[in-house]
């Protein structure tokens, strides 16, 4: 009789727990939902017209989540639920809160239609998912597996990687470096600057520092594998990146670290249902909390926030805000192209040669002319976010947004079913830092070249590590009884 194997405390086969593919029906309700909320839109301010479509999409958003974690609670960290997640945090959780600043600012946006092109993105995101082949095979990279000892060795080189620019411009003083890390905003000696000189190469090589938390979470999650004082030193290497990721007061940052950190921990220690909701609201929590005391302190400093107290705070507690996105989207809606042409070409363009590093090509544009805070009033260094969704407006409209939304939903999907597996660490890994990329897309489509900068490390550190192809956990068991 042939049987499978299950790991401790899992119900389930260990080959089940790979997500499965986007449900068609799942995606049908969410159009549906959408649908309903761009023509129902109702409220006598805009932030209450804004709460509405908050609501509605929210709704429809947790629909979908409940029909694929019915189906398998794989499905719960799949690429493409977390983006879309990620990507209504951006936009919408903040308009579930009283916003009464919001009132004064959207007077002159056209919110409604703004919201229409949000909902359509939403939707071509759903639909994108559907573009990959179920024929489609995981790369043979994922299923490498390196001995525990190479995972240990691979943590500390991006751990010693991605603090070393910053430990170099303090004379490798790390307490300095901890002490500037509570200092104001962009006052950082590492800071990188507009443009980019031969050290911004060493900058760039800093982003080996957002494969920490997944690696961090694998060998936590296989903790019982390694000596106890390897995986305290592993435990308080990521508590200083995650301090670190706080004290930056960038939503994204800390969003991109936790995602990872959860996604390779749930994978590698195999959690149970309750483990996994425990942690993903530790999590939420942490999020949260930074969101609300990040904007609170990033212009003046964690050190002086916590001197002086909130009472000088960047903005007060009685609103939870996140970026406000939507009335960037909104704005952009207006400018486009009634008082502003479409960027058309002039787009993607920026999105190829954003990566190259301007030592290489002194001539590199700046990318002034496809930032939305050209267009829409702002104050002098503040930096304004309108997500893929604001930016493919920007270049061609209402399709922009959409063929983005689309690229971007099977973009995840697509990660999902070539990087993910659960029969090697190394497998873990590449898939959970494929997070990092996926988050911070969300907020702005031209990041996604140097997102992927520390998964192309991913790639190239596990090509050269020696390593072999696991064998598969799910064994056949031997024929013990003979006729």
């Amino acid at each position: 009789m042939i049987r499978i194997p299950k790991r401790p405390g899992s119900s389930r086969p260990d080959d089940r727990k790979a997500p499965l593919p986007a449900s068609w029906n799942a995606t049908a309700l969410f159009l549906l939902g959408l649908l309903g909320t761009g023509i129902t839109l109702v409220g006598e301010t805009p932030s209450a017209v804004a709460r509405h479509a908050a609501i509605g999409c929210g709704l429809s958003l947790a629909v979908v989540a409940i029909v694929e974690i019915r189906r398998s609670w794989a499905n719960l960290l799949r690429a493409d639920l977390v983006s879309m997640a990620a990507l209504y945090y951006l936009i919408f959780v903040e308009f579930l809160f009283p916003q009464p600043s919001f009132d004064t600012l959207a007077q002159n946006v056209d919110l409604e239609l703004g919201i229409q092109v949000v909902l359509s993105s939403f939707g071509a995101m759903a639909i994108g998912r559907h573009f990959v082949s179920r024929r489609s095979r995981p790369w043979r990279l994922a299923d490498k597996q390196l001995p525990t000892s190479s995972l240990l060795v691979l943590f500390w080189l991006c751990f010693a990687m991605g603090y070393f620019y910053m430990l170099a411009t303090v004379d490798f003083d790390p307490a300095l470096m901890i002490w500037h890390f509570m200092g104001p905003r962009f006052s950082e000696p590492w800071g990188r600057g507009q443009y980019g000189d031969a050290r911004a190469l060493l900058y760039e090589l800093g982003a080996t520092i957002y494969l920490v938390p997944p690696l961090a979470g694998i060998i936590l999650g296989r903790r019982r594998l390694y000596p106890r004082l390897s995986v305290l030193l592993v435990l308080l290497a990521l508590l200083l990146t995650l301090f670190y990721g706080f004290t930056t007061g960038t939503r994204s940052v800390m969003g991109a670290y936790l995602i990872t950190l959860l996604v390779a921990y749930y994978y590698a220690a195999s959690c149970s249902r309750k483990r996994i909701i425990q942690l993903g609201a530790l999590a939420a929590f942490i999020l949260v909390a930074s969101t609300i005391y990040g904007l609170q302190f990033r212009t003046m400093g964690l050190r002086e926030y916590l001197r002086r107290g909130d009472q000088q705070s960047d903005r007060g507690p009685q609103e939870f805000f996140v970026d406000y996105n939507l009335l960037s989207i909104s704005g952009l809606v207006s400018v486009f192209p009634d008082e502003v042409p479409h960027l058309g070409w002039e787009a993607p363009e920026w999105f190829f040669v954003r990566v190259v590093p301007r030592v290489l090509w002194p001539g590199k544009p700046d990318g002034a002319s496809v930032s939305p805070g050209s267009y829409l009033e702002a104050s002098p260094g503040t930096t304004i976010s309108a997500t893929f969704i604001g930016e493919g407006y920007m270049c061609a409209g209402l399709l922009g947004s959409v063929l983005a939304g689309l690229l971007l939903g099977w973009l995840s999907t697509y990660w999902t079913k070539k990087a993910f597996s659960i029969h090697s660490d190394f497998g873990i890994l590449l898939y959970g830092s494929g997070f990092f990329a996926v988050v911070i897309t969300m907020r702005s489509l031209y990041t996604l070249p140097v997102a992927s900068l520390p998964v192309l490390a991913v790639v190239v550190l596990g090509s050269l590590a020696k390593g072999r192809r696991p064998v598969r956990r799910a064994v056949l068991s031997r024929a013990t009884q003979h006729r």
